[in-house]
């Protein structure tokens, strides 16, 4: 059995991680978002070009005031139906929807991606292939704790793990 994720994987691959990558959404549209509590079309804009810029188009179908209108919806709901709420607006499908939750407040949420899904399940994590986003941010936030860690630096070192042994 492969050995699970613990400190040492998460400080080592967390550490590889170039902080610009995420830097300008959580550095310039946290903020804004968390103070505010939903997204502008912009922000939104910001958030697909870190995630999926290939969907980036059709995210730019939807009206001004339907970003912010199921964005307020998604932020200001339950933990348990944002994400489901977020994939109303076009062009967002699950990894995008849980960046936008985690750009939103890193502390709650995280991102669902192949590579870090591919990452867990490497290290005998049980995860399924396209996990309920629900039961993924539990089981992030019960690794995070067991690593004595938060969901972001989680994140990125799952990431970056894929990232380096596995490529594309």
């Amino acid at each position: 059995m492969t050995k699970k994720i613990n400190k040492a994987f998460v400080e080592k691959w967390a550490g590889r991680y170039d902080p610009m990558v995420d830097a300008p959404v959580l550095r310039d549209v946290h903020p804004a978002v968390h103070d505010r509590g939903y997204f502008t079309k912009a922000e939104g804009e910001a958030v697909m070009k870190w995630k999926s810029n290939r969907t980036l188009p059709l995210f730019q179908e939807n009206a001004e005031d339907d970003v912010e209108a199921i964005t307020t919806m998604a932020l200001g709901g339950p933990d348990r139906l944002a994400h489901r709420v977020l994939r109303l607006l076009r062009g967002v499908g699950n990894p995008v929807a849980s960046a936008f939750l985690t750009v939103a407040d890193p502390t709650r949420f995280t991102v669902v991606d192949f590579r870090a899904i591919r990452a867990l399940q490497q290290h005998g994590e049980q995860v399924a292939d396209d996990p309920y986003y629900r039961e993924y941010v539990d089981l992030c936030a019960s690794i995070a704790r067991r690593c004595e860690t938060d969901l972001r630096t989680l994140d990125r070192a799952l990431w970056q793990y894929d990232k380096a042994t596995n490529g594309k």
